[in-house]
């Protein structure tokens, strides 16, 4: 099992780890009701390392990435960037992709799942573009900090984020550590990722937590993606279901040049073939319900599939004790 450059960090803080996607992270570091309040209502500090990062360069890099995927990547200037999906020659998503132009190259965000895959698939139809992409996991840590209060810690710390727009990038130091900063908003509001080197992640993993930042764990910020309906590769996401499906339809330009599997998709669209949407769903029950169980919907005294749930969590109201299961899932239309 895989383990980030801040698992010793999270240990000595008594960590309750899980495995997700191959990796040993932190459940939670208190109990989940806090940390959820803390995102919610303050800000939190999340280890994003497991995430696949890639360092891409060459003179062809946003061409190559433009004709591969749906989204009009070319030109991305100077600290913009963007989302866009990676589809199969039969409109499949391999996995959404996030782009950060930097000075001298693009920044990419994978899937912890996708890293090989993603790379793969590119090199496939990479033929005499000048490009290189370089994974730079082993030798980065990446942190996210989220919540309304994330933007005023980062100014605390003399950095102006603020003004940053969605899929905006900017070099930082904080003291001596150089710090890529990306609003990348994970869990749909303001919120951001910080790219520095694995051996000063520790140091500044404590710096943010001493500026009043509160540790989240992986129980917490998946009940948090499940609240603002974000898919997840290997729950949501997957090579079973197409960009409309899971309502990417943001990360589809229509007026871009050809795309790997663009046909399909449009078509999907035009001819209104789109047979199943993730919708999000409440549960009246206190029965465990896990990943991959089938829905059913009741018509005329017969049962009928009507899709799969794809997360589940539990939530807690914090003015009562009642809890309740929520979830996502991938329902036919």
């Amino acid at each position: 099992m895989k383990r980030t450059p801040l698992h010793s960090v999270h240990a000595g803080m008594d960590a309750k780890f899980t495995e997700t996607f191959g990796w040993e992270i932190p459940a939670s570091f208190s109990d989940v009701s806090t940390e959820y309040l803390a995102a919610r209502d303050g800000v939190v500090v999340i280890d994003r390392s497991y995430l696949g990062r890639f360092k891409v360069t060459g003179k062809d890099a946003l061409d190559l990435l433009n004709r591969l995927s749906s989204n009009a990547v070319d030109p991305l200037p100077c600290g913009t960037g963007k989302a866009t999906i990676l589809t199969t020659n039969k409109g499949r998503v391999i996995d959404l992709l996030h782009l950060f132009a930097r000075d001298s190259h693009q920044l990419m965000v994978t899937s912890p799942q996708t890293v090989k895959r993603v790379a793969e698939w590119i090199e496939m139809y990479t033929f005499l573009e000048e490009v290189n992409f370089e994974e730079i996991m082993g030798n980065t840590a990446m942190i996210g900090l989220l919540g309304p209060q994330a933007s005023s810690l980062l100014e605390s710390l003399g950095i102006l984020s603020s003004e940053l727009e969605p899929y905006a990038s900017t070099d930082v130091y904080v003291g001596d550590i150089p710090v890529s900063l990306l609003r990348s908003d994970p869990l749909g509001a303001i919120g951001y990722d910080l790219i520095l080197p694995a051996n000063a992640a520790a140091a500044f993993w404590k710096t943010l937590t001493v500026a009043g930042a509160v540790p989240l764990g992986e129980t917490a910020f998946d009940l948090l993606r499940i609240e603002s309906g974000i898919p997840r590769h290997g729950r949501e996401i997957s090579e079973a279901v197409n960009p409309w499906e899971m309502n990417f339809e943001k990360f589809i330009d229509f007026e871009k040049g050809c795309y790997i599997g663009q046909e399909v998709v449009l078509r999907l669209n035009t001819y209104k073939k789109v047979q199943r949407s993730l919708v999000a769903l409440s549960f009246s029950t206190d029965a465990e319900i896990t990943f991959g169980e089938k829905l059913h919907s009741i018509q005329e005294d017969s049962e009928k599939d009507a899709g799969t749930v794809t997360s589940v969590a539990w939530r807690t109201n914090p003015h009562s004790i009642k809890r309740e299961l929520i979830g996502l899932g991938v329902v036919k239309k």
